[in-house]
């Protein structure tokens, strides 16, 4: 979590108000005093290469030379606990602003509203189902429910730490968790969750859910995989890595069908195929050659898979032959593709902090920066794209109405 980069930001964001001289209690305050005091840290702040506080000659110096969605990097700084009132968050964007103007979107973001506090650092999961859109929480083994993509309710709380793969199967929905068990949970209507299917503390959790030939699937934290034909009785389908350990590299991240095949892609790799759900193979060597994978969708009769690193994305006509379409920027340091899906006739992908989208799946638009960290989940919602991100120390929820590509 890098506490440095945002509060330095917030450094920034106060040294901006106390230079614009407006609506803060603390614009006679030096700049080195507002930093002290605000950030409770010594940073030496750089702005456009000017020296404003500090040393900046030192190891610990914040230098802020480009672009920023400022309106978001305010909502990060409030989560995370910074404490300005909204005057001093106005005077703190104008400042940032006239220094480097936020970047122009495609899309209009906005932050959904709510009346509660959801909790938890991440949204890992949102699906949908019976005109309802379900939220799954890291951090505290919640669901959250909304009807119309603004106001939401919470329905169950699980006593784990994280729901995963929310997924309709037979006129039910169901989730995985994990910490302190791996289980199954399930509900009939979307707003009463019980445990459903435990499969052990070894396991690590249920990280990932997905249909293949009239069965639902479960992959674990152990690499894995239980099957269902009627969400009741499971059997132990596959173990992915044998000799595996219950540990983040062996996290199954996804299960996919595509083209008569069943995919399953770890978070260090490799990605495997199965034709019957209980004999697999690896395929895809150059995908996972230095990095495993993460996000997947499939997109105009092909899958597409992203990396655990790297900011690449794959593409693969048939599962046996693998093309690199993308390669994220320099501003996406980590390149963690943790996110994917597809939504009327366009490709989007999270990729680190930001949103990217394709219409052919070879061309490639950066349309939002929602978050310092991670967006987890996306999906389309009552013609509007929702994306869950990791924000610690409470995940937040976007969402944009789909504009269309030219």
């Amino acid at each position: 979590m890098p506490n440095s980069w945002l509060w330095g930001l917030l450094a920034a964001i106060w040294m901006g108000v106390a230079l614009s001289g407006v609506g803060s209690p603390m614009a006679q305050d030096s700049p080195a005093e507002v930093v002290k005091r605000v950030c409770n840290r010594c940073h030496a702040l750089e702005v456009k290469g000017k020296c404003l506080s500090g040393d900046c000659r030192g190891k610990r110096v914040v230098r802020l030379s480009r672009s920023a969605p400022w309106n978001f990097v305010l909502d990060w700084m409030k989560v995370m606990g910074a404490d300005f009132s909204d005057k001093d968050a106005r005077a703190a964007r104008a400042f940032l602003e006239s220094q480097f103007p936020s970047p122009k979107y495609t899309l209009a973001w906005t932050r959904v509203p709510s009346r509660i506090n959801m909790g938890g650092w991440n949204v890992v999961s949102l699906g949908k189902d019976r005109d309802a859109l379900y939220a799954g929480f890291e951090g505290n083994g919640k669901i959250f429910r909304t009807v119309d993509g603004i106001e939401w309710k919470e329905v169950a709380a699980t006593d784990h730490n994280t729901v995963y793969g929310i997924t309709p199967f037979r006129g039910d929905l169901y989730a995985g968790t994990n910490d302190p068990d791996a289980q199954v949970i399930k509900s009939a209507d979307g707003l009463h969750w019980v445990s459903w299917k435990v499969f052990g503390r070894d396991e690590h959790g249920v990280i990932s859910l997905g249909i293949f030939e009239r069965h639902l699937y479960a992959g674990t934290g152990r690499s894995s995989i239980y099957r269902s034909s009627d969400g009741k009785e499971w059997q132990k389908s596959a173990v992915l890595k044998p000799t595996g350990e219950s540990i983040f590299a062996n996290w199954i991240r996804f299960l996919i069908e595509f083209k008569g095949g069943f995919y399953a892609g770890l978070e260090k790799g490799p990605i495997f195929r199965s034709q019957n759900g209980t004999d697999w193979m690896p395929v895809g060597p150059d995908v996972t050659a230095d990095v495993g994978v993460r996000g997947a969708a499939v997109f105009n009769d092909a899958l597409y898979v992203g990396t655990a690193g790297g900011g690449q994305i794959w593409k693969t006509n048939d599962g046996d032959h693998w093309e690199r379409v993308f390669q994220s920027p320099a501003q996406v340091r980590r390149g963690y593709v943790s996110s994917m899906a597809a939504a009327e006739g366009v490709l989007y992908a999270g990729i680190d902090g930001y949103v990217f989208r394709s219409p052919d799946g070879m061309t490639w638009e950066e349309v939002g920066h929602l978050s310092p960290f991670t967006i987890e989940s996306i999906t389309l919602f009552k013609g509007r794209l929702f994306v869950g991100t990791l924000l610690p120390p409470s995940g937040q929820i976007y969402s944009a109405p789909l504009d269309k590509i030219k």
